[in-house]
């Protein structure tokens, strides 16, 4: 069996969920797995491969504009492949699943399996440094993706392939002010200088090209290009970059999963 496990990844929680997953599976019997990420995608011949595995992380509700993005410039495909989908979440995932899977749907890629995992939160980690939850994953995280990959490989053993969009979550109406002001609003991020060291790696990282280098060598923010992974502030080397104009980042995001 072929699969092709492809996702997106702001600071890199879903990534890691992502190569979790793509391990979990090279452990089993018979089982060929590709990972790619959509932001360094190559050409792809979807046909070849018996299932997907497609993750986002949530922002403000939905899927990445990053995905969505990329499955709206793919034309349909020629047959229907079986799917698992899941977004990484650092409190409520509200629809995405849903906003996700009737999107996939369009391009014949067929939900049969959806999941959510509590990962860490790259807003909530620079805005609410003080609460431990923000940079934890999950417990039993491991445990969760290993049951997840054994019961969507069987139902593409057992054929159970009845494809479906997950249904309405309610806790998307109480989120909705939250959403729309997520959606309207861009926070500015701030560059300190005197920490700077113009490395460039906020320029070359940024999965939305909103920064570009200035003739001094600093790097200048484009917030209407910005959707607000934070990547480049927990990335940044010299911790020169944060939401505050005043003070630089307490904690940044570092990844590891405790088992």
């Amino acid at each position: 069996m072929k699969i092709l496990v492809l996702y997106f990844s702001g600071v890199g929680s879903t990534r890691k969920v992502a190569e979790l997953i793509q391990d979990c599976l090279l452990h089993t019997k018979n089982c060929i797995v590709d990972l790619y990420s959509i932001e360094n995608c190559v050409a792809i011949n979807f046909i070849t491969y018996d299932a997907f595995i497609i993750g986002t992380p949530v922002y403000h509700g939905a899927p990445s504009n990053i995905v969505n993005n990329y499955f709206n410039s793919l034309p349909p495909l020629s047959k229907k492949i079986p799917a698992f989908i899941f977004n990484t979440r650092a409190l409520c995932s509200c629809n995405t699943n849903r906003l996700l899977a009737k999107q996939l749907l369009r391009k014949n890629i067929i939900t049969i399996k959806d999941r959510d995992y509590r990962t860490p939160a790259s807003d909530g980690a620079l805005i609410l440094p003080f609460i431990k939850r923000f940079f934890c994953y999950e417990k039993n995280i491991y445990t969760k993706i290993h049951l997840d990959c054994m019961d969507f490989l069987e139902r593409l053993q057992t054929k159970r392939l009845y494809g479906y969009v997950p249904r309405f979550r309610f806790s998307s109406v109480i989120n909705a002010p939250n959403k729309f002001m997520g959606q309207m609003i861009t926070f500015k991020i701030f560059l300190h200088q005197d920490k700077c060291v113009k490395c460039g790696r906020c320029i070359k990282n940024c999965p939305h090209y909103a920064w570009e280098r200035t003739k001094s060598g600093y790097p200048l923010f484009n917030r209407a290009k910005c959707e607000n992974c934070y990547r480049c502030i927990h990335h940044c080397p010299a911790k020169a970059l944060s939401l505050s104009k005043y003070s630089t980042p307490q904690k940044l995001l570092s990844f590891i999963i405790e088992k």
